[in-house]
Order: structure tokens, then sequence, then C-alpha cells
């Protein structure tokens, strides 16, 4: 049947989403209409807000500095589309002892109030979006989102999250521990295995007992190494 847009007095009501993550930030503008949405356009900026191999204590002036000219930037084109933005952010803000500097920058500068959310909120909401792009909500799923600072993992089923962690370890986290200066030997891919394998084992009992019918995989280094592997085996156009 056809769509038709939610409206008010005013007009459509469109919203806008804020991701603040450890790489990069991601807006989507989004319509809402009578049974879904409709995205009205989208931005990625990589700003690289956190950095360390171990825990990301803080946030460097110069990160933030680029951390607060992106929004800025998201806040404009939201506006220009007459959306108040939502914006939360995960992995490197809530580990940062500084994230208080950030944070009131963002308000003040770019006119924008940053919900910081935990490991385990960021995990829900990463399979409520899911649920919206994979045909699966009848599957009992195992979901892998790996982020800069952080890889949530999440069973789940039905939009039921049955058991979820966060664990410490984001592309960026793991390139500036064991690659550092973009370095890579046999000796430190083989380190950086086994020390990936020896934390998500904590989290293998639950996965386990639970069981799963689909494995999926979110977030763009995901979708980085899935192009990899199409392009080795076909030469038509993916998916996405």
């Amino acid at each position: 049947r056809p769509h038709y847009a939610v409206t008010t007095t005013s007009g459509p009501v469109t919203l806008a989403a804020l991701d603040i993550g450890t790489n990069s930030f991601h807006l989507v503008v989004a319509r809402l209409l009578d049974n879904g949405y409709e995205i009205v356009t989208r931005e990625k900026e990589t700003v690289r807000l956190g950095h360390g191999g171990g825990d990301m204590k803080e946030l460097s002036a110069d990160a933030i500095d680029r951390g607060i000219s992106s929004p800025r930037r998201m806040q404009r084109i939201a506006a220009s589309h007459g959306a108040k933005v939502r914006a939360v952010a995960t992995s490197a803000v809530r580990e940062a002892e500084n994230a208080d500097v950030f944070l009131t920058r963002a308000r003040r500068e770019a006119k924008i109030d940053v919900e910081v959310i935990s490991g385990l909120e960021e995990a829900r909401l990463i399979h409520i979006g899911v649920l919206q792009a994979v045909p699966a909500f009848d599957q009992r799923m195992i979901l892998v989102d790996i982020g800069g600072g952080s890889t949530e993992v999440l069973v789940g089923e039905r939009g039921e999250t049955l058991a979820a962690r966060s664990f410490k370890l984001g592309a960026v986290r793991l390139t500036d521990r064991f690659f550092p200066g973009g370095t890579i030997s046999n000796e430190s891919v083989r380190d950086c295995r086994s020390y990936t394998r020896s934390i998500l084992a904590t989290f293998e009992r639950e996965v386990e007992d639970f069981g799963f019918d689909v494995a999926i995989a979110s977030s763009g280094t995901a979708e980085t190494i899935a192009r990899m592997i199409h392009a080795a085996r076909d030469d038509t156009p993916l998916h996405t």
C-alpha cells in the first residue's frame, strides 16, 4: 500500500540521528511515514575521536576540535531539513576522563546535547537497527558490531535480547595496540588473534547455551571485509 508521511500542523515529521563513534560520526535524517520511515540523507565523516591501545582515558585536544567541527556541520544539514538532532556517543567518549570537555563544547558550539550510552545499550540499539535492515526477525541471531573502540556481541530473537556483551576490541584500539604505525607482521597478527580470542572466550559459553540460527556482522569494518571476500570470489556488484 502507499506510504504517507506523518505530519503535524507544521508539516512532515523529520528526525535526525547522530552516532558519535570512536572512529567515525554518522548522521541519518529520516522522514516518518505511517508505517515506517524514509531516509532523506546520510552523512559519514571519519573523525578518529578516540585513540590508544588500552583504555581510552583521554580525548586529545585536536581530536576534540575535530569532534566538534563535524557535529556543527551535521547540525546544519539536519536543520536544513527541519530536523532536530538526537545524538549518542559510544566507546571513546564513555571511557574518557575528560568527556565533559567534549560534551560541554558540543552543547555550546554545535548546539547538540550528546547522550553517552553504555555498551549494552549500544548493543540493544544496534540490534533494533539490524532488524530494520535484515529479514531475520523470526530467527535467533548472533550479532557482532565492530566499532572503532569496542565490539558489541548480542544473541537475540524476535526483537528480544537474550544475552549481550560489550568488549574493548574496536578496530582503532586493536590497530594502535598491535599494529602501531600500520606495521604488520606474522607475529603481530598472531598476537592480535590470540588476544581477541581470549577476550571473546568469556562470552562463548552463553552463546553456546542459547545457540543461533544466523550470524550477522554490522559496521564499516564488516562491510569492508565482505567487499574483500566478494571481490576475491566474484566480480558482480555486491548487494548493499
